[in-house]
């Protein structure tokens, strides 16, 4: 089994599109906002996003259920963390949880939210304990 794309219910695809392709700069292969689709590629697998009443209707449902909290965290690994978070703030994301080590976690990560309230964080692997300083 192989993962190729996450597919996003939103809410407002024009919005969606906007902070997908200009805060996230992701290259947006296909965008329809009469059909309420668009799909963005990345070095891995794709971002899907879909109007949820579209795919509600798609799959023989009565409407999308509103997302509660955040949804989905859609997480990319990034060389520097600080700048990255501060060029997608600047860039218009809301800002959620700033830059910090979390040792727990062996990495140094960020989060914004884009307008449908899933979370993005980007994230850098700390150096290990056990490895040498160059």
């Amino acid at each position: 089994m192989q993962l190729i794309n996450v597919r996003l219910l939103v809410a407002d695809v024009p919005a969606s599109i906007r902070f997908w392709r200009d805060v996230m700069q992701l290259p947006m292969k296909y965008g329809d906002q009469a059909i309420g689709y668009a799909y963005f590629e990345t070095s891995s697998a794709g971002v899907e996003l879909m109007w949820g009443d579209a795919f509600a209707a798609a799959i023989g449902q009565a409407a999308a259920p509103a997302p509660a909290g955040h949804p989905a965290v859609l997480v990319f690994s990034v060389d520097d963390v600080d700048a990255s978070y501060a060029d997608l703030v600047a860039r218009g994301a809301t800002p959620v949880a700033g830059p910090q080590d979390r040792a727990e976690w062996g990495v140094r990560s960020a989060q914004v939210g884009d307008p449908d309230g899933y979370l993005v964080e980007v994230y850098h692997q700390l150096p290990s304990a056990d490895t040498p300083a160059a």
